[in-house]
């Protein structure tokens, strides 16, 4: 299966997280939990609902610590018509590899692979599992938000037995309120996305 073509035109600012993020030349590798997805863009345009994308690795044990609460967020909020993407990075996964792990760990959404990080020069992601949410704007899709899920891994090894903060889920909620989020970065810990060679 061939790249999938998601926008064209680009525009080298699109780092700045504040400003409106323009249609950018994105070529990702669209798979399925079950089978492969047609063509399709993944980031809202204006109307479009909120866009979610989760960056993940099969081989990243926080990100599969994850799974049961991405699931239920994905479950909470894809019925009031949010959008959730995994996003595969790794160059190396296959498509094989990326549906069964997505099976396998139930995370219950579509999984896009990046293999030459069209989505992680877009969003600036740096680690798995990172969460990036879009929303459609006149402008293009418009980042509001990258980081991590929540706050229960508080460094490298040391964990929270539960969450104080749900980022992720607080986003989400706001946006659906219809409150204006504004722009804003955690810092996720977990596995490095590897830069590519």
């Amino acid at each position: 299966m061939g790249d999938v073509l998601a926008y064209s035109t680009g525009d080298p600012t699109m780092r700045t997280m504040a400003r409106f993020l323009p249609a950018a030349a994105l070529l990702v590798h669209s798979v399925a939990t079950a089978a492969p997805q047609p063509e399709s863009s993944i980031l809202p345009s204006v109307g479009d609902p909120t866009t979610v994308l989760v960056f993940a690795r099969t081989d990243c044990p926080i990100t599969n610590r994850y799974a049961p609460e991405l699931r239920r967020l994905h479950d909470r909020f894809a019925g009031r018509g949010v959008r959730f993407f995994l996003v595969y990075p790794d160059p190396a996964e296959t498509d094989a590899g990326v549906q069964r792990h997505a099976g396998d760990f139930g995370f219950g959404m579509a999984a896009v692979r990046d293999p030459k990080h069209a989505l992680v020069r877009l969003t600036g992601a740096h680690t798995t599992p990172e969460a990036a949410v879009f929303v459609g704007d006149p402008a293009g899709p418009r980042l509001v938000y990258r980081g991590r899920i929540d706050d229960r891994n508080v460094a490298p090894g040391k964990t929270r037995p539960s969450p104080r903060t749900r980022d992720l889920e607080d986003v989400l909620t706001a946006l659906g309120q219809g409150q204006i989020v504004p722009t804003r970065t955690t810092t996720a810990i977990g596995c490095a996305i590897a830069p590519l060679e």
